[in-house]
């Protein structure tokens, strides 16, 4: 049945085009042939250097890799096909029509060539296809376009688009317009049946299940047609829990997530029945200490001295390391900075899909600034960029931030800046203004600070490192740094400096590719929180979370609050049995669809279809420049329920409106 309808649309292509698409899918797949080839070149050091287990692995990549080729081929030419099935002969060879046909081929054709260079561009700063993060840079084209064009020699790179696109034309556009007179009825026929096998491939492919033919993620990353994943990536956007990934019955949920918590806790006060809601308690005067917490972008641990680098980057942050609470074995929640934010401020495992900062419905969310807010403090998220991108300016206002952007700095107060935002030095500058202005008015303030600096295309003001502008990360990351130390300096003689807690935080790491789809090391991210009046210099080097810094933050603070924050006071004195120490030192890592979960030296993986992957892993040198994972099958109930606990809640919490702020803001 199956080959007789390929059959038919075999012969449906040959009398409609004389072969066009024939020929057309041999230049199609040998370009994306190149693509993988070149990818492979990249990622050479993934692969094991043995002919016959590089033959199987070349083989699966390039026949699978065909396929989706062949199936990518098959979605773009529905259109032309159905254009080609409905106008009658004799109008299509009419020669004004003719000449828009040809205009409308050649714009395809760059369309496509366009995106195999964007393939490289992207592959080069994400180590993937394109993915989620390809369809989310479509709404916000002024920073990517901006980025690109910064970052490559862009003139160029579109003259070989023109030019490429002008030879593919020229020796396929005579066989383009080539078509045989035949009836409506026959055309139509035809159409229905190619319809038919398209609708097939779309609801029965299953990729999913593709993906786990491959035991490297870089291997599967290679195989894919970055068209395919595009579109792919774009129906998938919003992902729901309940649907794709495994639950337990809500209510036991809730209460095992519940005793976990008094557990790790050592107590827990819960206002509701059916939620984590709880009072947390401090026992002593409360302080009214202020806070800067910086998110760092794209600031790996590996690039700091203290994790064992040889660079010698991060000599500012590295002298901070010592004076600080220096958190050596913190993770990241996910790979991006919506993800960091959200950590960050929600104090939540990541749910599956779309950060919260950019979903519908995330105002008046319990944050890390709700009771501080409560106390009269002046909360503000200060960006040296357009917060417009990736929603934080509306998500931060309606949750009680006053938005401090790029839009809000004077000319006089932007030395430097690139697409993404202002140079590091004049974010810095903004945040003392905007604390001197707080202090003036006897506000205590919490600062939430996001950076741009380390980012591509790596620009930065000229003579202030040794390491010329826009040469590479390593100059991006060691300005970076710079940048911390000036601000320190001038942030010490300011009289609200001894009463002032600064976190410096990485929002996410670097890069997030490796050999499986959650590669620990690349979620080893540096936090340290440095009040030298305050907190004497500790290093806290046991497996904690992103999501652990607002109560702990807050627990510095002496706070009594009642609190919706999954996190926990990291700090907070818990005298209880070895098995109950080690329930709080966990962590939660995540893709775009994968949910990762962490105790000890085992990763459990959530996965859309409710799939499961469990791992036992080793962390090679204090874990930041590499791991490895090997699959096994036994697991732990009891640590899997933990998970699914965490996971299942957070989700059903957020579309619930479990996670909104308290009404009654008193003080508890």
């Amino acid at each position: 049945m199956i080959g007789c309808c390929f059959a038919k649309i075999g012969n449906f292509f040959s009398q409609l085009t004389k072969n066009f698409w024939i020929k057309f899918f041999i230049i199609f797949a040998s370009a994306n042939f190149i693509l993988r080839l070149y990818f492979s070149f990249i990622e050479r050091q993934e692969f094991t250097f043995k002919i016959a287990s590089l033959l199987k692995v070349f083989i699966e990549i390039f026949s699978i890799g065909l396929f989706f080729d062949a199936l990518t081929l098959g979605y773009l030419a529905f259109i032309p096909i159905l254009y080609y099935s409905l106008v009658s002969t004799k109008f299509f060879n009419n020669h004004k029509h003719l000449i828009f046909v040809k205009i409308c081929y050649f714009i395809f054709l760059n369309i496509l060539v366009f995106a195999f260079f964007a393939e490289i561009i992207f592959y080069d700063e994400f180590q993937a296809r394109f993915n989620f993060i390809a369809v989310d840079y479509l709404i916000y084209t002024t920073e990517v376009i901006g980025n690109i064009f910064e970052s490559y020699p862009m003139p160029l790179i579109i003259m070989a688009i023109i030019g490429i696109s002008g030879v593919v034309y020229y020796f396929s556009e005579k066989k383009l317009i080539k078509i045989t007179e035949r009836s409506l009825a026959k055309k139509l026929q035809n159409l229905a049946i190619y319809s038919l096998v398209l609708a097939i491939a779309f609801f029965k492919v299953d990729s999913n299940k593709i993906d786990h033919y491959f035991t490297n993620n870089h291997c599967k990353e290679i195989a894919w047609n970055g068209i395919y994943q595009f579109f792919s990536a774009y129906r998938n956007n919003e992902i729901n829990y309940e649907k794709f990934y495994t639950n337990l019955e809500v209510k036991n949920a809730t209460n095992d997530l519940r005793q976990l918590i008094v557990k790790q806790e050592g107590y827990a006060n819960f206002i509701n029945q059916d939620d984590i809601a709880r009072n947390i308690k401090n026992s002593g005067v409360e302080k009214k200490y202020n806070i800067v917490l910086v998110a760092m972008e794209s600031f790996s641990a590996d690039f700091m001295g203290s994790f064992g680098s040889k660079s010698n980057l991060t000599t500012n942050l590295d002298n901070l390391s010592r004076k600080s609470l220096f958190f050596t074995n913190l993770k990241a929640t996910g790979t991006r900075t919506v993800r960091g934010l959200e950590a960050l401020t929600l104090s939540i495992p990541p749910t599956p899909g779309n950060s919260i900062v950019r979903r519908p419905n995330n105002d008046n969310l319990f944050t890390i600034a709700s009771p501080l807010i409560n106390r009269g403090y002046q909360a503000k998220f200060i960006y040296g960029g357009d917060g417009y991108f990736d929603n934080m300016n509306n998500f931060f206002a309606k949750n009680g931030f006053e938005i401090v952007d790029r839009q809000i700095f004077a000319k006089n107060e932007i030395s430097f800046n690139n697409v993404w935002g202002v140079a590091d030095e004049d974010l810095y500058d903004k945040v003392i203004k905007e604390a001197d202005k707080s202090h003036q008015s006897n506000k205590n303030f919490i600062n939430l600070v996001l950076t741009t600096s380390n980012h591509r295309p790596f620009t930065y003001p000229e003579g202030k490192i040794d390491i010329p502008s826009k040469t590479n990360r390593d100059g991006a990351v060691k300005y970076a740094d710079y940048a911390i130390g000036q601000f320190i300096k001038k942030a010490q003689n300011k009289p609200w400096f001894d009463k002032t807690i600064f976190v410096f935080v990485a929002d996410h790491c670097a890069g997030s590719a490796g050999n499986i789809e959650v590669p620990i090391w690349r979620y080893q991210i540096p936090a340290i929180i440095y009040a030298p009046k305050i907190i004497a210099p500790r290093v806290y080097s046991e497996n904690a979370s992103q999501i652990d810094l607002a109560p702990t933050i807050l627990g510095l603070l002496n706070l009594s609050y009642p609190s919706k924050f999954f996190g926990i006071d990291l700090l907070k004195n818990n005298k209880t049995s070895p098995q109950i120490t080690r329930l709080r030192h966990r962590a939660f890592i995540s893709t775009y669809t994968d949910l990762g979960y962490i105790e000890n030296d085992q990763l459990y993986l959530l996965k859309p279809k409710k799939e499961l992957e469990f791992f036992k892993f080793t962390l090679k040198k204090f874990g930041y420049d590499g791991s490895v994972e090997e699959a096994i099958t036994d697991f732990d109930q009891e640590m899997l329920n933990r998970q699914i606990q965490y996971y299942q809640l957070a989700s059903l919490f957020f579309k619930n409106d479990k996670l909104k702020n308290f009404a009654d803001k008193k003080p508890q």
